[in-house]
């Protein structure tokens, strides 16, 4: 999951005005700072992305839902649907899962893994 928070980062540096929606398997998600700007707009459930990180979002197929309201709100939000790490994980997905840190990941944090490896394997 660092990977995605990695992507998060370097998309920041290039424009730290927008708000970053980053496809994750079967859900949309916003990251860090982006989770808690959005959370004064609409609330969606908090959780921990690493240690120290939060995320917060929805199911894929209410995007054009939740767009509908940013565009409303006048925030200026990018999807980033095809993360390089998705489509390198498809190519080894049995590395993607040698690098999954088991022993500090708590429990929703294990089931968001495997539904983001579903939606790997299923797209």
């Amino acid at each position: 999951m660092s990977k995605i928070y990695d992507k998060y980062k370097e998309l920041k540096k290039k424009d730290s005005n927008k708000l970053y929606l980053i496809k994750c398997g079967k859900f949309y998600i916003f990251v860090d700072k982006d989770c808690d700007y959005i959370n004064n707009y609409i609330v969606l459930k908090k959780v921990l992305l690493t240690k120290d990180v939060y995320k917060c979002g929805f199911p894929v197929e209410k995007v054009e839902d939740y767009l509908k309201v940013f565009k409303n709100q006048g925030i200026d939000i990018e999807v980033v649907a095809n993360l390089d790490l998705v489509e390198k994980n498809k190519t080894d997905i049995n590395q993607y899962i040698k690098n999954i840190d088991i022993d500090n990941l708590t429990p929703k944090q294990a089931l968001d893994i495997l539904y983001e490896i579903r939606g790997i394997v299923n797209e």
